[in-house]
Parts: structure tokens; sequence; C-alpha cells
């Protein structure tokens, strides 16, 4: 019997377990996704994680280190309720997931550090970007508009929201969480899983993450462009539901193109297989 036998029998029961370890900062996490659209794009993750490791077909060896990381995460997890900062928390939940995957091998730590996605960006390193992307897309919206004879102007007075004030009166408010990080974070995140649906190595998933995050500046100007030319043709408030949606919408977006990818991958794959071959 090998020395991974016992904690291999009953996975559900471990896991189980470690939910209700969780449970708190679990909560925690829901509320925070639910409460902010801007985090709305890390709720995917635990679906994919989940998937993930119910369809690996490999384990990795189990490794002693994984209970230290356990411990580690689920200690974080309760001083962090229990000691009034809940958000402080919530990457033990990432931590203490890897951490069981890592003593147990399964899954393979490819797909157990999709948790890490499902933890979305701590809102203080969100605001210590800001003002970036989206001061530029204001300042750039208002310059426009007094050249096209609109005018427009950007109000920097308020702590953490710049608005962009139309001749009408009508403003768009911009936040941190506009200047794309969340969803540079997201992309980077179902990249990640589409290297794991690939069968690809940590290298090969962190270069694809790094690609798909990438692509979260130009989409983000994109949507701060579009949703700034809303706003000064009278329809801030459709400009901010459109912004509150970008996340969500892109990561859905770019998970259906990466599943697409890989089927048709698949596909291809079997089409050149020789006809003998596949008897």
């Amino acid at each position: 019997m090998s020395r991974g036998a016992p904690v291999t029998r009953s996975p559900w029961l471990l896991w189980s377990a470690l939910a209700v370890a969780l449970s708190p900062s679990l909560v925690d996490l829901a509320r925070h996704v639910v409460a902010n659209p801007w985090a709305r794009g890390a709720a995917v993750f635990p679906f994919l994680l989940a998937w993930s490791a119910y369809t690996a077909e490999e384990r990795d060896r189990p490794a002693r280190d994984g209970l230290v990381w356990l411990a580690l995460g689920v200690a974080l997890s309760l001083v962090g309720v229990g000691g009034g900062m809940p958000r402080v928390g919530r990457p033990g939940i990432a931590l203490a997931v890897i951490g069981l995957a890592r003593a147990t091998g399964a899954p393979p730590l490819r797909c157990a550090l999709l948790a890490a996605f499902a933890i979305p960006p701590p809102t203080q390193l969100v605001a210590l970007l800001s003002p970036g992307l989206e001061g530029a897309a204001a300042w750039l919206a208002a310059r426009v508009a007094g050249l096209l004879g609109s005018g427009a102007l950007v109000d920097w007075s308020r702590a953490r929201e710049i608005r962009l004030v139309a001749s009408d009166g009508g403003a768009l408010s911009l936040y941190p969480a506009d200047g794309g990080l969340a969803l540079a974070w997201s992309l980077a995140g179902v990249g990640w899983f589409a290297a794991v649906r690939r069968g690809g190595s940590l290298r090969a998933a962190s270069r694809r993450a790094l690609r798909w995050g990438t692509a979260a500046l130009p989409l983000q100007a994109l949507a701060l462009g579009a949703a700034s030319a809303l706003a000064l043709l009278g329809a801030p408030h459709a400009a901010r539901a459109g912004l509150d949606a970008v996340v969500a919408v892109a990561a859905i977006a770019a998970l259906w193109l990466a599943v697409r990818g890989t089927a048709n991958d698949a596909t291809a794959r079997v089409r050149m297989q020789p006809a003998d071959s596949r008897s």
C-alpha cells in the first residue's frame, strides 16, 4: 500500500471538511463578489476548478509541504474572520485548497492553482493603482468633447471617484476598479484554465495566463471609451451599467472562446489521424 492511499480513499470527506473549516471566509467571499460588480469574474473559477479536478486523469505525488500550506491557509482564514478582517482571510481559501491538493496529489497542482483566481484582487491594491486607465479615459473623453464643441470636464475632487461631467449636467462616475486590474486577473485565470484543458504544463499555463491577462488593457480601454461616449451623449446610467458588466461578460466570453478552441483542436487532431488508427 502506498503512503498516499489512506488519504485518497475518501477525497470527498476531506474536501467537505475543508469547506466547513473555510465556510466563514467562503460566505464573506460570496458576499464580496455579489456586492462588487468588478469582482464577479471570480465567480466562474470555483466551477472551473471543480470541473478540472473531476476530469483530470492524472495525479501528482503527494507532497509533505501540502500540509503546511493547508494549515497556513486555514489559519489565515480563521484569523481573518475571527479578527474582524475577513478580507485578510480570503487568500487563505486558495492556500488551503492548494495545500490539500498538494497533500493528497489530487487534483494536480496545475488544476488546484485555479483556486487563486477565485480570489479577486485586493481592494487596496486596486486603489493603489488608481488613477490609471480610468483617469486617462476620462481626461481624453473631456478633451475630445471640447474639440467637438461639446463642453465636458473631469472632476478630480473626490477621493476614490472620478466624475466625467457632460455639458447637460449628467456625470459618469469612474472608480479604481475600472482601471482594468480585475479584468486582467479574470482573463489570466481563463487563460490558465485553457492551458489546463489542453494538458499544458505549469510553464505553459503561466505563459497563456500572461497573454490573456495582457489582453485586458485594450479591452478595458475600449469599454471606457464606449462608456464615456455614451455618458456624453446623455446616458450616464447606461454607461455605468455597461462598465459594471464588463468583467463578468468578458470572463464568460473568454471562457467560451477557450472551450471552443480546445474542442476545435481536439476535432482537428482526430481528423489528422489515419483511418486505421481510429478503427
